[in-house]
């Protein structure tokens, strides 16, 4: 950890800075320019974080893949405790692969919880990926077979 007690800090200009940062002074640029309310999401799972876009006028702040994580997230806050869950990153060497493989390992906690199930995190980013590409398969192929079935319908 360094003197801005995160571990990923970076300095910038001999001053640490947090990896939020550069959105957070975006954040303040646009609100400023911005007729229209502005929210603000991704990545925001700290409620120090939450807290300073509120304060710089951002009107709503997103916060889908931390709530998705620990669900009683705003109740925590109210008591001054942080989420107790992360996930972590896929570790491959392709920086694309393992992205995208990131993306679905937070995207199948949420559809689970949409559907009223359980989060679970224990499905590795392998199988998740492929499970998420499996399932876009099945929704396409209902998407192919719709316009032909049209077509027909209106030629009877």
């Amino acid at each position: 950890m360094d003197g801005a007690g995160s571990p990923s800090a970076r300095p910038v200009n001999d001053r640490p800075q947090a990896p939020e940062a550069p959105f957070l002074d975006l954040a303040e640029d646009l609100v400023r320019t911005s007729p229209l309310p502005l929210m603000l999401t991704g990545g925001i799972t700290r409620r120090d974080i939450a807290e300073r876009d509120l304060d710089t006028g951002v009107a709503v702040v997103g916060m889908g893949t931390a709530i998705t994580l620990t669900p009683g997230l705003p109740e925590r806050w109210r008591k001054h405790r942080e989420a107790d869950r992360r996930v972590e990153p896929a570790t491959w060497s392709g920086k694309a692969l393992a992205s995208a493989a990131g993306m679905a390992r937070v995207r199948h906690p949420m559809h689970r919880f949409a559907r009223g199930r359980g989060t679970r995190f224990t499905t590795g980013p392998a199988l998740v990926l492929l499970s998420e590409r499996r399932g876009r398969r099945r929704a396409l192929r209902g998407c192919r077979v719709w316009p032909a079935t049209t077509r027909r319908t209106e030629q009877a």
